[in-house]
């Protein structure tokens, strides 16, 4: 033991000196000696006093976690029962074995002569592993007080290690390595994963607890991140971009395993390769996923406290959210299409079906592949100030926010934007008032050249957009109808006005002559009879021009009104 040793080499050299002092320098010595032995005693009962609360500690935790889910310990699960089994072990062990106990760091070569010769299998402080060597000492032990910090060797296995009091580090494995910590069940800390040329794999799938947080980043080799029973955990930060590899600036991180855990803060996970599966609990903070190549997203929570982001996933066919009824921040799923390989990436958008509320603007563009939407039908209110779905794929339908009332925020209610191709829309049925709506359905083209349009949508046939919806919104800031390719319209049935005085007020770009707009009759009505005549209001109708190009051309207001209402029999 460090300190041990340490005393036993003053005791051989005062001992020494005794041919060349007197008797009072030999008791003051003495007594020195003593002052020393008390001081490493008292020293040894604080380090293990400390490592006992700090097993107390951890064990108060794990109770209150009960108490917070208001069921008996034993309802915890095997995996949480198991870890307070071991954290009794290890108290007993501290207790009523002083050699198991290594008093201090484990750092240098003297250190590690000093624990291997000693046979403890708890070290009070911290620990640094340089090499194969330092891995083979530290087989059998089972808990490190303080810090863990892995900066070499290659077959890294420690397969007694039950619990690291504080952080466990890596980085600076620059040749090839794996790590597996078999038996691991507690980190006091954080585990952090950090610059790592040659680190393919870090394996702990005992492990249960992460007091602190779970980061992995620059590990230009790591393939598998594996942490099959994780429970908890304060916040995760995955980001594994390979700098300078445009091809693939992903990496090859394919298996990232955290079990469905409960995280107490933020999720952010960004430029991760082929994983098939990415599951979560609870999140009580923001969740961010991007840049990645993740092919199915579960979250089994019922809120979650922050921000929802699904940006550029290029693989992401399923989202799963069968319980969140809560998003306390914005939604947005942008981007999620590979240019390259259409048809890989969201068909159908993902349905939220529990979920009630979402704090923030709500974004849906980008998403190329898309095919179907009967999304946010359980929705009652967005407290952003902005609904964007536009820009995505060529739509068999869209049935969108139906149960939608309250879209009021900061003084004013939501802006829509909406652009879609699509044979049938139908959305917004119960809201009764927004602010400013611009909405253009078309027919879903063949091949228009656009952007973010995929071949995967084809199952979507040309000729027919039908148009429903908006059946109890009353007003408006202004409205704004690009629906000269619409074959059926049958929505704004309850629409009595629009608000703005100036700019932009009333836009109907005009469906063809048989396609009348019979449910907004009353509101035409009274457009016609000159209710709004103070308003800026702009009927146009598509035509060809000369070089072959569409082109809209302004409408006479009783003209336009006559003809929309015509097939109406009005």
């Amino acid at each position: 033991m460090k300190i041990r040793t340490f005393t036993s080499l003053i005791l051989a050299g005062m001992l020494s000196l005794n041919s060349c002092v007197n008797n009072g320098d030999i008791d003051e010595l003495q007594d020195q000696i003593n002052d020393l032995n008390s001081t490493v005693e008292t020293l040894q009962k604080t380090q293990q006093e400390a490592l006992l609360a700090a097993i107390a500690s951890l064990t108060a935790d794990l109770v209150s976690l009960e108490n917070e889910l208001g069921s008996d310990i034993d309802n915890l699960g095997t995996d949480y029962n198991a870890l307070l089994v071991d954290l009794g072990i290890l108290e007993n062990e501290v207790e009523g074995n002083a050699k198991a106990v290594f008093y201090g760091n484990v750092i240098t070569e003297a250190d590690y002569t000093a624990l291997t010769a000693q046979g403890a299998t708890i070290i009070t402080g911290r620990v640094v592993i340089g090499g194969d060597a330092h891995v083979a000492a530290l087989a059998n032990v089972k808990l490190i007080g303080k810090n863990l910090e892995i900066n070499g060797g290659a077959t890294i296995s420690l397969p007694a290690l039950q619990s690291v009091g504080e952080d466990l580090l890596v980085s600076g494995l620059s040749t090839s390595a794996t790590i597996n910590l078999a038996k691991l069940t507690s980190v006091g800390g954080d585990v952090e994963i950090r610059n790592n040329a040659g680190l393919t794999s870090v394996m702990a799938n005992e492990l249960v607890l992460i007091s602190g947080r779970l980061s992995s980043e620059v590990n230009e080799a790591l393939t598998a991140l594996s942490f099959s029973k994780l429970d908890q955990v304060n916040e995760i930060y995955v980001n594994e971009y390979v700098e300078g590899n445009w091809d693939n600036p992903q990496g090859v991180l394919a298996m990232l395993d955290v079990s469905a855990t409960n995280v107490n803060g933020n999720v952010f996970v960004s430029y991760v390769g082929d994983v098939d599966t990415l599951s979560f609990g609870n999140v009580n903070g923001n969740f961010v996923v991007t840049y990645s190549k993740i092919v199915n997203i579960s979250i089994s929570g019922m809120t979650l406290a922050g921000d929802f982001k699904l940006d550029y996933n290029t693989r992401l066919k399923k989202v799963l959210t069968p319980n969140l009824k809560r998003i306390e921040g914005l939604l947005n799923i942008a981007g999620n299409l590979d240019y390259n390989a259409p048809g890989s990436s969201l068909t159908d958008l993902p349905a939220f079906s529990a979920l009630k509320y979402i704090g923030g603007t709500v974004t849906i563009s980008s998403n190329g592949d898309l095919v179907t939407a009967d999304s946010f039908n359980s929705v009652t209110e967005v407290a952003g100030d902005r609904i964007d779905f536009s820009g995505n794929g060529k739509f068999e339908s869209i049935n969108i926010f139906n149960a939608l009332t309250d879209t009021y925020s900061q003084y004013q209610d939501a802006h829509l934007f909406l652009s879609a191709q699509t044979n049938w829309f139908n959305g917004f049925s119960e809201v009764s008032k927004l602010n400013e709506i611009s909405i253009t359905i078309q027919v879903p083209a063949e091949d228009d050249g656009g952007f973010g349009i995929s071949s995967a949508a084809a199952s979507a046939v040309t000729g027919v957009a039908k148009m429903e919806g908006f059946g109890k919104l009353t007003s408006s800031t202004n409205l704004q109808l690009y629906i000269s390719e619409v074959t059926e319209f049958n929505a704004f049935g309850s629409y009595t006005g629009f608000l703005r005085s100036y700019g932009t007020g009333l836009v109907i770009q005009m469906p063809a002559a048989e396609v009348g707009m019979c449910s907004m009759e009353p509101f035409l009505a009274k457009v016609k009879a000159g209710d709004f005549d103070s308003k800026p209001m702009k009927f146009q109708e598509t035509t060809i021009n000369e070089w072959g190009w569409p082109e809209s051309v302004d409408v006479d207001k009783d003209i336009a009104v006559d003809q929309l209402l015509a097939p109406c029999g009005v």
